[in-house]
């Protein structure tokens, strides 16, 4: 998988800008539905972290759902916003959240969770998340309108040319 990682098109954070972020528990959630193929766009981009959780959990899918992924992978559109934390460095995590908009912590108390976030903050990018008990607050989205940002759950015909806003 991690070969797979190298070959995608890396961007620093201070270079990306209007990305469609998607988020671990998306990408996994549409390769479970066989629908990777539909995710498509010239600003379809995750994070470095988010790579790293797909790194960790990828031997525990299924053979269908890995085969989705690595096709989606293999593709190479996929754009890969490379930033200064891993999973499972809880202080680095909050420290990276902290140094973007440290009022996420409270709303989203888990830093892992909140990096996704801080990210879509940092580079005006949209989110397509399952997780979004924690992104769907009242709160939280007033806060990311602030921003100009969108948090969505489904994958739409048409999505991208909604969501997509400029190119580098």
């Amino acid at each position: 998988m991690k070969e797979l990682f190298r070959e995608l098109r890396h961007v620093p954070l201070a270079a990306a800008n209007g990305l469609l972020l998607l988020d671990t528990c998306f990408i996994v959630s549409m390769a479970e539905q066989q629908r990777l193929d539909e995710v498509r766009g010239p600003r379809i981009a995750t994070t470095s972290f988010n790579l790293g959780e797909l790194d960790h959990i990828h031997h525990h899918l299924h053979g269908n759902v890995k085969h989705a992924l690595r096709s989606f992978l293999k593709r190479g559109d996929l754009i890969v916003v490379d930033i200064p934390v891993v999973p499972g460095e809880r202080e680095r995590e909050r420290a990276f959240v902290q140094s973007i908009d440290a009022s996420l912590l409270r709303e989203i108390p888990d830093a892992s969770d909140a990096v996704l976030a801080a990210v879509a903050l940092a580079t005006k990018s949209d989110i397509l998340t399952k997780d979004k008990h924690h992104l769907f607050t009242t709160v939280l989205k007033d806060h990311f309108m602030k921003y100009g940002v969108r948090v969505e759950k489904e994958w739409r015909h048409g999505l991208r040319g909604e969501m997509v806003r400029k190119e580098f």
